[in-house]
């Protein structure tokens, strides 16, 4: 979670008790509602790979967040996303998000799980 000053300079929760706190909230909450989820793994005696459970963590963080955005908008009056996302906003936002993407040469991975390559046996 981001929190920044007036100025708009961000601070870190390790700078500001407020967004430590805010952290340790937001975290219970994540908790609470992946409970159900992994009671149910371990119930199952099903194992699930690393990567899915850090997908269901992520998710259930972005779904508790975005949550928190709507009712907060809700509270302030918003009536259009318009007043508070712009189009610029959005723009920054993608070029942020691809610049995150790394692509991987299929020659040169490694254990991707995909099988063998079907034209191989042609």
């Amino acid at each position: 979670m981001k929190i920044v000053d007036p100025s708009g300079k961000e601070v870190t929760s390790k700078e500001n008790k407020d967004a430590k706190e805010l952290e340790k909230q937001l975290n219970k909450n994540i908790e609470k509602m992946l409970e159900p989820i992994f009671n149910k793994i371990k119930l199952s005696g099903a194992q699930v790979p690393q990567e899915q459970l850090m997908q269901l963590s992520s998710a259930a963080h972005q779904m508790l967040f975005n949550r928190m955005v709507y009712n907060l908008l809700k509270k302030v009056g918003v009536e259009e996303i318009s007043e508070v996302l712009s189009e610029d906003d959005v723009e920054e936002l993608q070029t942020s998000l691809s610049n995150q993407l790394q692509f991987v040469d299929p020659s040169q991975a490694q254990g991707g799980g995909q099988g063998e390559d079907p034209t191989q046996d042609q």
